[in-house]
Parts: C-alpha cells; structure tokens; sequence
C-alpha cells in the first residue's frame, strides 16, 4: 500500500507537467536550437508611394525587433521622423529603444539630398529575442517601381 502512493506522489507531478506542456525537459526543448528566420521574414519591409512621399512598413515577426537607433537613412538631409520605441535592455547595445510587431515610416520627397536620383537606401538593423542579432541590413527602393533590392552595408 504504502508503494502504491509513493507511485502515485511521483507520477501525479509528472502527468500536470505533460498535460500542461511547458515541461522543457519533459518534452526535450531544452536540447534544441532555436529556429530563427531568415532576416527578410524576421523584419518584411514593403514600400509605397503616398502623395509627396515615401511610406515605409516593417512588419515584425513576434519575437523580435528592430533597433531605432540603428536606422539609417543616406541620402536624406534630415532623420525622418522616427515614432517612439519600447524601452528596452539589451544585451549587446544596453538600454535602447526598440519596436515590435510594425513601425511605419514616412520619407518625404523634399528632404533627399539629391531630387534627380531615382533610388533611396535605407538602413536597419533588428535582433531576435532568443539571442540571435542580424548585422546591418542595407535595402535599396527604387522609386519608380518601388522595389525592393538587397545591398552591401559598406556599398
């Protein structure tokens, strides 16, 4: 009789703990690598015309982020406009400000440097919330078709 409960305190934790399915150890997560995106589905960028300017939207992935002080925008003479982040610790940059799920940018067409050109470039920079920090990220929109091109940070 008296086994009979020891086995029943050992075995009534243990099936809360699956039932739940948070266990990490019960289920093995604990020995997996996360799975991360790759950075073009973490951060999806798309760009439209609206009036005068240029409108840009990130959608993020849930967990993780992009840097606001990481975004960079060559070419224009003044910082766009940048809505205010979440406050955040991290790891690698300390307190700094960062967004979640989508940012929206406007770039006005009067404030390029060089009017005659047809392309803008745009730099960014997120991470994942599981440890993983994507470099740099430089895209280059091409105002006429408002596509997207993929470039060397350092071009």
């Amino acid at each position: 009789m008296m086994m009979r409960i020891l086995l029943i305190l050992l075995i009534l934790p243990l099936s809360v703990l699956t039932k739940a399915g948070d266990s990490v150890i019960l289920t093995g997560k604990a020995f997996e690598k996360p799975q991360y995106l790759p950075v073009d589905e973490a951060f999806m960028l798309t760009a439209s015309r609206l009036d005068e300017s240029i409108r840009l939207h990130w959608l993020v992935q849930p967990g993780y982020y992009l840097y606001r002080d990481r975004m960079k925008f060559p070419g224009f003479k003044n910082m766009p406009k940048l809505p205010t982040g979440k406050r955040k610790f991290d790891e690698i940059f300390g307190d700094v400000e960062v967004y979640y799920d989508e940012l929206v940018i406007k770039l006005h067409d009067s404030s390029r440097s060089a009017l005659n050109s047809s392309k803008i470039d745009i730099i960014y920079q997120g991470c994942a919330e599981a440890g993983l920090c994507y470099p740099p990220q430089k895209r280059e929109i091409d105002l006429n078709t408002l596509q997207l091109k993929s470039k060397n940070v350092q071009e």
